[in-house]
């Protein structure tokens, strides 16, 4: 129910059809001669034992587990004779966001990888890493609940991790695992806090379906591979950010507009960020309108305005203030210039009463939707205003801080006009 501050995909199906043919029956055998009785019958196959289902454990000893079990699997068919490795940064499944404990697992398993095969050298993913055609790493954190209950938060998370050969572009090997709620820190790393929106777009659907959706032997998702080089120069522009060299992450950013896709939110969200840290405030609202053009072809558009806990007033530091100012100027622009119409959806998350949750994300869309008819006149017949509560979360932890913000968030939606 707060609401606190905190950033590859062509489908794959496999149409598998068995054809039984028919055979000529066996010659029957003449019956036994009474002098010699008929062999017993042989004893029904024994059924395997059926797999146990995975007992969550803390982090660390989780992420050891699957990293273990997969590099079994993916030395038992390569080999341990020199590789390069690499690793694409693993991320939230639900948000496609880097989290800290995201983070936290990369660094584990490269450490792992070292020690249990050091023929195998690990390295960041950079435009020189992938042209040797390395074995790559790739996988996703996911909060679920381990029932299956739709209606209540997560009480696990997930881990999925694949090995892919670039020689072959087929997935080696895979294992999941689960780990303990408590132990998950899943508050994203400083860049995808600060970015305006979230980035679940093809590209990171592609990595997600690369992952979650592939079996060993599987050839891996077109568009993720179609996308790995400018996913390489968008990780060393993570890279730089993280190092607080703004400008070196700006001028990558830059770099990698040139290679991904139009619609790639970790580009523009990049851009976005870097240029406001570097004062182009110019080079910014342009960003962010492009964030906005991707959203309106989309028909939904999450921003990050947040508000103060169990209020509907916007946070007020200074930065916030002006950064909110920017993207409801640059919403309601952009609206009325393609004569387009729009829903404003409040959401919240699970904590506290349902009724209650559902009457504050009405109010919170309210404001919003006041805020754009101030902005442009035009807007009063074009936007409309929705409050769902809690019904739409996306992270489903009722932790109400920086790990779950994005449950407390507000959405535009692109809707027919009337």
């Amino acid at each position: 129910m707060q609401h606190l501050a905190s950033s590859p995909l062509a489908r794959l199906s496999l149409l598998v059809v068995l054809v039984a043919g028919c055979a000529t029956p066996p010659p029957e055998q003449p019956p036994p001669s009474p002098q010699q009785p008929a062999a017993p019958a042989p004893a029904p196959a024994a059924r395997p034992a059926p797999t146990p289902p995975l007992v969550a454990a803390p982090f660390a000893d989780a992420v050891a587990r699957a990293g273990d079990r997969l590099l079994q699997d993916a030395t038992a068919a390569l080999g341990t004779g020199p590789r390069e490795l690499v690793i694409d940064p693993l991320i939230d499944a639900n948000t496609g966001q880097q989290t800290n404990s995201t983070v936290q697992m990369g660094g584990q398993l490269a450490g792992l990888i070292t020690r249990r095969v050091p023929t195998w050298n690990v390295q960041a993913l950079t435009r020189s890493a992938l042209a040797a055609k390395p074995l790559l790493l790739i996988g996703t954190l996911t909060p679920i609940n381990s029932k299956a209950a739709k209606d209540e938060n997560a009480d696990a998370f997930r881990i999925c991790l694949v090995l892919i050969d670039l020689r072959t572009n087929k997935l080696v090997a895979k294992r999941v695992d689960r780990a303990t709620l408590a132990s998950v820190d899943a508050e994203p790393i400083a860049l995808f806090r600060e970015a305006p929106t979230w980035a679940l777009d093809a590209t990171a659907e592609a990595y997600i379906k690369s992952c979650q959706g592939s079996n060993p032997g599987d050839p891996i998702a077109p568009l993720y591979l179609q996308r790995l080089p400018a996913a390489a120069v968008i990780n060393e522009a993570t890279l730089a950010f993280t190092d607080n060299k703004m400008a070196d992450a700006y001028r990558l950013y830059r770099e990698a507009r040139t290679l991904a896709a139009p619609d790639d939110l970790r580009v523009l969200n990049g851009l976005y960020t870097t240029s406001w840290k570097t004062g182009r405030k110019k080079e910014a609202g342009e960003a962010f309108g492009k964030i906005i053009d991707v959203g309106l072809a989309n028909k939904r558009l999450p921003i990050k305005l947040f508000f103060n806990p169990g209020t509907t007033t916007l946070l007020q530091t200074a930065d916030l203030q002006a950064q909110y100012a920017l993207w409801l100027q640059e919403v309601a622009s952009r609206t009325a210039a393609n004569d387009a119409c729009l829903k404003v959806i409040g959401h919240t998350s699970r904590t506290g009463d349902p009724q209650a949750n559902d009457v504050l994300s009405q109010k919170r869309a309210m404001v919003i939707k006041q805020n754009l008819e101030r902005q442009n006149r035009k807007l009063a017949t074009r936007v409309s205003s929705e409050g769902v509560g809690s019904r739409e979360i996306i992270v489903g932890l009722g932790t109400d801080d920086l790990r779950d913000a994005l449950d407390r968030r507000v959405e535009f939606r692109s809707v027919d006009c009337r």
